[in-house]
């Protein structure tokens, strides 16, 4: 490839063609989705200087996207809308107005890549309101994110809104606390934010709920339906699926930003369960603020950290790494 085609190809947001053997890009499988949506995360690696931040004693939350990587801006914008709302006021609006703006960003990028994934095989999507398959399994987001969903449910649920989905939330993370990714997936159960099979925060839903696209959403049920066939055959797991690899390295770079903007502040920055953490944030009042103050207060509410988390073979998720998969 020449240094035109790779201009070409950066303009659209699609990463370069990789070198001959390398993994292609391409579509990954329910599997993927199950461990992205769970919080499968690649190991520590030195992040990329960004701004001048303070010192602190953390290890670096996940691998950054590289200078020539198409989703680097992305990274960038979403660490500086945390920061900046960090810095002007340990306010738990402030912070949520910036996780929307990323979200927003986010959006705008898979939106200006998409016509090029669907062009690929066809267009359109299956996903639409109503299917809600993947909607069965643990989620996994960033602090900053639990706190704008509980202020979303806190100033645009009713009265009755708010006591039916803490009954649910309630209820769920009872019946999941500790349970890794598999086991959560053995439950069958829907999200507690699910309501007649439509998300009730679609708003302000994780980030990792807004990578999952897929083509074919028999094969959304099949994976929901069938946890243990599934996560049992390893050669399901490696093989191309309908669900295609960009959101799911748009979302990468974002919630990377959000993750060492945390970090940067000095913040708890590690990967939360969505039921657990929204969970905290409505019983105690003051968490966030809490939390915005230091305080771990998510400390309950931490990921596992638990090798069946994701299933074996995972590819690491970061924005400049790949699933092997048909691209064409």
């Amino acid at each position: 490839m020449n240094r035109k085609d790779r201009r070409r190809q950066s303009k659209m947001g699609t990463p370069p063609a990789a070198p001959a053997g390398a993994p292609i890009p391409g579509g990954f499988g329910a599997g993927d989705a199950f461990a992205f949506l769970a919080g499968a995360r690649p190991a520590p690696q030195p992040p990329v200087p960004v701004v001048a931040r303070p010192k602190t004693s953390a290890p670096p939350p996940s691998t950054t996207p590289s200078d020539k990587s198409p989703y680097r801006a992305l990274f960038v914008a979403t660490h500086n809308a945390i920061l900046d709302a960090l810095r002007v006021s340990r306010n738990p609006d402030a912070v949520a107005g910036a996780v929307a703006k990323g979200a927003a960003l986010s959006d705008a990028k898979w939106a200006e890549v998409r016509p090029a994934v669907e062009a690929r095989k066809q267009p359109g999507f299956a996903c639409g309101a109503g299917c809600a398959w993947c909607c069965h399994q643990q989620v996994a987001l960033e602090p900053v994110e639990a706190i704008a969903i509980a202020r979303h449910v806190d100033t645009r649920f009713t009265p009755d809104e708010q006591a039916a989905v803490r009954r649910r939330i309630d209820a769920l993370a009872a019946r999941t606390k500790g349970m890794n990714n598999l086991a959560w997936s053995r439950l069958k159960t829907p999200c507690a934010f699910l309501v007649d099979n439509k998300c009730s925060i679609y708003e302000v839903r994780p980030l990792r709920c807004r990578a999952v696209f897929s083509r074919d959403a028999e094969h959304c049920r099949w994976a929901m339906e069938n946890p243990d066939e599934y996560f049992d055959h390893r050669e399901r797991r490696l093989g191309s699926g309908p669900y295609p690899i960009e959101p799911r390295h748009i979302i990468d770079a974002a919630l990377t930003g959000f993750a060492v903007a945390e970090r940067d502040f000095g913040l708890p920055w590690k990967t939360l369960t969505l039921m657990a953490a929204v969970k905290i944030l409505l019983d105690q009042p003051d968490a966030a603020e809490r939390y915005l103050a230091g305080e771990p207060v998510f400390a309950p509410a931490l990921l596992p950290e638990d090798e069946d988390t994701a299933p074996v073979g995972l590819a690491p998720a970061s924005p400049t790494l790949a699933k092997p998969g048909d691209s064409h």
